[in-house]
């Protein structure tokens, strides 16, 4: 599994994924917006931050259906 790093938004400094691009030693900062609720992005969505700047690694989330299936509960 690939690990994905967390980076700084340079504009609203806030914490979100860093998405690889062909650059290397680089990740863009992921889409994001400054209020939840507002239409328009952040300036700094999608602008490419240096990998060496990672506050943290998250793991890449498993594939759905990889692993044992669930019990199945019978309600009566």
């Amino acid at each position: 599994m690939a690990r994905y790093p967390r980076v700084e938004c340079p504009v609203c400094e806030e914490h979100y994924a860093g998405v690889p691009t062909r650059r290397t030693g680089m990740v863009s900062v992921h889409d994001h917006k400054r209020t939840p609720r507002a239409l328009v992005l952040c300036e700094g969505s999608m602008s490419q931050v240096p990998v060496r700047d990672a506050i943290g690694w998250q793991d890449e989330l498993p594939e759905p259906g990889t692993g044992e299936a669930p019990d199945v509960l019978t309600l009566f």
